[in-house]
């Protein structure tokens, strides 16, 4: 009997010793909190295509994950600590002696501890992301809330910057690739022009083939005309002889145009219109690739100078009026419940190991 009034006594002493510490020793915390999404302020996305092999696409968890991974960094407390004295408040009387820092504390130990306080939790539902902090004092935990969504929001846009930077020297190696393709497959094309004293040899074809057409019409005509005539005139008249003579230098004229037009034994007009127009293409080709590499390269220095991305707040940051940390009367209830459970089971141990002895 005298051990359960002792044990009953030791749950009490518990409660009450830990109760005491929740209600009167315990750093009341302040919250404050924002709800942000991140907006995509780049409407030309398409400046971008071409690239987007060579670089990976970065989606909004990436973001998300990025900026939760910085915001839960050394870097970012460090930048905290410089302007709030966050290392000198945890070391002080203002955190209760469970919480606080102590000279042998590592920076280990002030992380863990400012990760504590560090609010930071994202709806994959709805793509809202909280950032808050808790702090004894509700006006540095405003402050301190609006430095981490700040802090966010630039090291957001200081990666794109950089990734920009990348893609932005990768376009400029391929302006100068694509400009030095297109001097070449130009300075081919007046080649060809100067050897073959060609300008154009499609236009020149176009003008054989207007001529041939014509003389082609001119000897159906004489053929006509020497048909009729020999029905009632001697073969050997001088007019027959005349249209027999221009019929024959027709026939020549109209192969040699031909010949010059197409003929596998020699380089022939067809021959040049197909190089020159292959080079021609090659020059157009090369052109327009150069000119995209070129708008690619305007868009991509315009973007260095610009945010891509924001964080947009939904709900601004707020100064509290009351503490939401410890939550006394919920704290010392379940610290009833669960010193309560604790004596129930070693009661019921202690009866068991009663009743197996006797």
């Amino acid at each position: 009997m005298k051990k359960i009034n002792k044990l009953q006594f030791f749950f009490i002493f518990i409660f009450i010793i830990i109760s005491f510490y929740i209600i009167f020793i315990k750093t009341e915390l302040y919250e404050s909190y924002s709800n942000i999404v991140i907006k995509n302020l780049n409407t030309k996305s398409a400046s971008y295509e071409g690239i987007s092999l060579i670089l990976p696409s970065t989606s909004s968890t990436q973001d998300i994950y990025m900026i939760q991974s910085y915001l839960q960094s050394f870097d970012e407390l460090s930048k905290l600590d410089k302007k709030f004295k966050l290392k000198k408040y945890y070391s002080s009387k203002k955190v209760d002696f469970i919480n606080r820092l102590y000279k042998w504390s590592k920076k280990e130990d002030f992380l863990k501890r400012y990760l504590k306080d560090l609010i930071f939790y994202y709806d994959q539902t709805t793509g809202i992301i909280t950032i808050g902090f808790l702090h004894s004092n509700p006006l540095v935990a405003y402050k301190i809330t609006n430095q981490l969504i700040k802090d966010a929001n630039q090291k957001l846009n200081n990666y794109y910057k950089i990734l920009t930077k990348k893609q932005l020297s990768y376009i400029k190696k391929e302006v100068e690739i694509n400009k030095k393709l297109l001097e070449e497959s130009i300075k081919k094309l007046e080649n060809f022009q100067n050897s073959h004293n060609l300008l154009d040899p499609t236009q020149n074809a176009q003008s054989q083939f207007a001529l041939l057409s014509q003389l082609q019409s001119q000897l159906i005509n004489k053929e006509a005309q020497l048909n009729e005539l020999s029905q009632y005139m001697n073969s050997k008249s001088f007019e027959i002889i005349r249209l027999k003579n221009e019929i024959l230098n027709l026939k020549k004229t109209i192969k040699k145009i031909k010949n010059s037009l197409a003929n596998p034994n020699k380089k022939a007009l067809n021959i040049f219109i197909f190089e020159f127009e292959r080079l021609k293409n090659m020059v157009e080709f090369n052109k327009e690739l150069y000119k995209q590499s070129l708008i690619q390269y305007q868009q991509l220095k315009l973007d260095l100078n610009k945010n891509v991305k924001t964080l947009l707040k939904i709900t601004n940051p707020f100064i509290p009026d009351d503490y939401k940390y410890p939550q006394k009367f919920k704290s010392i209830i379940t610290l009833a419940l669960i010193l309560f459970f604790l004596y129930g089971i070693i009661v019921l141990i202690n009866s068991i190991i009663k009743e197996h002895i006797d």
